[in-house]
Order: C-alpha cells, then sequence, then structure tokens
C-alpha cells in the first residue's frame, strides 16, 4: 500500500518504484543568468541514473541563456502559456501541451512574451544535471559573482553557454491573448443567453 503522506517513496534498492507526489521535489532558487526558478521532481538517485525530472518556472519576459549541453538529451513538455522557442537555428512558438525533444549539442534557449510565468517539464537523460544546478546555485548567490568557478562548472557538466540569439518577433504572446479574449467573449456571451432566456420567460 502506497504511503499517503507527501514527499518521496525511495529505495536505494534496484528495479523499485519510485512516486514523486504533488508538491514534492527540492526546489533551486532561481539563478540569475537563467531567470528561472527550478525544482528537481525526481533525480538520478531515485532513477537508477537513467534521467532526471525538473519543474522550470520561467518569469515574465524572462529567457534562458543561449546553450547546449554535450552529457544529456533534454525533453520539454510546456505546461501552460506559450512559449518562444529557439532550436538549432529554427524558431517557433509553443502553447500548453507541446512537448519537443532536444538531442545533446543542439542549441537551444526559450523566452516568456506573455502575461504570467510559464510552467514547463523538463526531462533529462542520462541524470546529473541536478547535481549541476546544485553547485552552480550558491556561485550565482554570492556577489560579486565568481564567473571563473561558474564557467568551471558548466565545463564539468557539459553546458556550453552561448551569446544571445536574435530573436524573431513570432508574435507568440498574441495566441494567449486571443485565447484570453474568446474565452471573456464566451462567458459575455453565456451570460447575455441567460439574461434573455430569463427576459423571455418572464414575458411567457
Amino acid at each position: 500500500m502506497f504511503p499517503k503522506t507527501l514527499g518521496f517513496l525511495v529505495s536505494q534498492q534496484p528495479n523499485t518504484t519510485v512516486i514523486s507526489y504533488p508538491n514534492s521535489g527540492e526546489y533551486v532558487p532561481a539563478l540569475s543568468f537563467l531567470n528561472a526558478m527550478y525544482k528537481v521532481v525526481l533525480n538520478g538517485n531515485q532513477s537508477s541514473n537513467l534521467l532526471t525530472i525538473v519543474e522550470e518556472l520561467i518569469y515574465i519576459g524572462n529567457a534562458s541563456r543561449c546553450h547546449y549541453h554535450t552529457k544529456e538529451d533534454e525533453t520539454i513538455r510546456v505546461l501552460n502559456g506559450t512559449l518562444q522557442v529557439y532550436l538549432g537555428g529554427y524558431q517557433f512558438c509553443a502553447p500548453a501541451g507541446t512537448s519537443f525533444h532536444i538531442p545533446r549539442n543542439i542549441i537551444q534557449s526559450h523566452r516568456n512574451l506573455g502575461s504570467k510565468p510559464i510552467h514547463v517539464e523538463l526531462l533529462f537523460s542520462p541524470s546529473n544535471i541536478e547535481n549541476y544546478l546544485g553547485q552552480v546555485t550558491p556561485v550565482f548567490a554570492e556577489q560579486p559573482v565568481n564567473t571563473t568557478r561558474a564557467a568551471e562548472l558548466a565545463r564539468t557538466f557539459g553546458v556550453v553557454h552561448l551569446p544571445d540569439i536574435p530573436w524573431k518577433d513570432l508574435n507568440c504572446a498574441f495566441n494567449d491573448s486571443m485565447l484570453f479574449i474568446s474565452s471573456v467573449h464566451l462567458i459575455f456571451f453565456i451570460v447575455l443567453l441567460h439574461v434573455f432566456a430569463s427576459v423571455y420567460n418572464k414575458f411567457q
């Protein structure tokens, strides 16, 4: 029988089940150069080093630094909002429900131009990115930032940072705005129908 308490059901034995309940996981504070908040939902110790699952909160108006990974593949799923994505020279809008796979050594970046933070789920395979996040966070928490140490950690964990890319104006945020406007119009139409029906029934 599964435990009812929140948190990880963890075992060091191989081939065992690991459950990550809602609101569980380990938060990694926002990094100044990444402009996001991360939560490690499932780490390598819990997956026999096969994968790491991370939740990312991308703040309004922020973008990830252009980079690529040399030691792991990455799969991203957008949970809400619409993300603008740069992937191997191609740019596109990724609305909620979009998933895309990024093999290692493929240049990537993404940004949030919407009116609210965007949640995405990241799956890295094999695991170990959580150790990079855990070690580089304290470096960026100190002022002034020890950029030499940050660069050393990036090289050690196979994270290669690149100059910013020229973003195209794809109007990705427009999709969210139109969805909101359409929802408001639908609600207004339903309320209007209800009022008309009430008035009609009153005079029958």
